[in-house]
């Protein structure tokens, strides 16, 4: 017998009922139709403590509702979609190979959420890079937990660890000039993947911070001078 089932025997502590009843989360929609998801707290606390970089010209993804949130001093907002029929969209481009995009476009580039739904992460990363202004920022987030998109199963492809994206991000923009951060704990993943609110759930827990269960990663990248 394997030694985890030997222990496992010798315990037997009964499993948490309610959970272990539950044929299925509480909220297909992520959440939204019980509130905030819990990830967007995270995504939104982290926009919030960056709203300096958010200025001059920013580039956006599918939408530009952050920009005009968080930005502080903002001159502009183009908004990338590789679907030419987002009516909202100003740049319609595949973010891997943006060639109609000059070099050093952009002081800042709000890019939640998207990355692991590009299969070359790499090559997307150095694509913004390429288009940010000498000091401008990059601020990106990844989940390291979540359930698949169900409008973008084919194209789910990664779940990012906080040491993950700091490879990833150091690599093209140098490892000093990368910040990332894992947000969350065991509770908060469970309770995102259920389908659980930020208003269901207690400040103590949201503020609560386990390194072992992130479910979101931010990132800072600043493009040297």
């Amino acid at each position: 017998m394997p030694e985890w089932r030997k222990r496992a025997v010798r315990i037997r502590r009964p499993a948490p009922r309610g959970l272990l009843k539950r044929r299925g989360p509480v909220s297909r929609n992520w959440g939204f139709d019980r509130g905030t998801p819990v990830d967007r707290y995270f995504i939104e606390r982290f926009l919030a403590s960056q709203s300096e970089v958010i200025r001059g010209p920013v580039l956006e993804v599918k939408g530009d509702e952050y920009t005009r949130r968080y930005g502080s001093s903002v001159t502009s907002c183009d908004v990338l979609d590789v679907d030419a029929d987002n009516p909202r969209a100003t740049v319609v481009a595949d973010l891997t190979n943006a060639p109609g995009i000059p070099d050093s476009s952009y002081d800042c580039i709000v890019l939640t959420q998207v990355l692991h739904l590009i299969a070359e992460i790499d090559d997307a990363v150095a694509e913004c890079h390429r288009i940010l202004r000498p000091g401008g920022t990059l601020l990106a987030t990844v989940p390291t937990l979540s359930r698949m998109s169900r409008e973008l199963f084919d194209t789910d492809h990664w779940r990012m660890t906080p040491v993950g994206a700091q490879k990833v991000f150091s690599s093209v923009f140098g490892r000093d000039r990368v910040v990332v951060t894992g947000h969350g704990n065991a509770v908060l993943c469970a309770a995102f993947l259920m389908g659980i609110a930020v208003e269901e759930m207690s400040a103590a827990l949201l503020e609560s911070s386990d390194p072992f269960f992130p479910l979101v990663v931010t990132v800072r990248g600043t493009k040297a001078t």
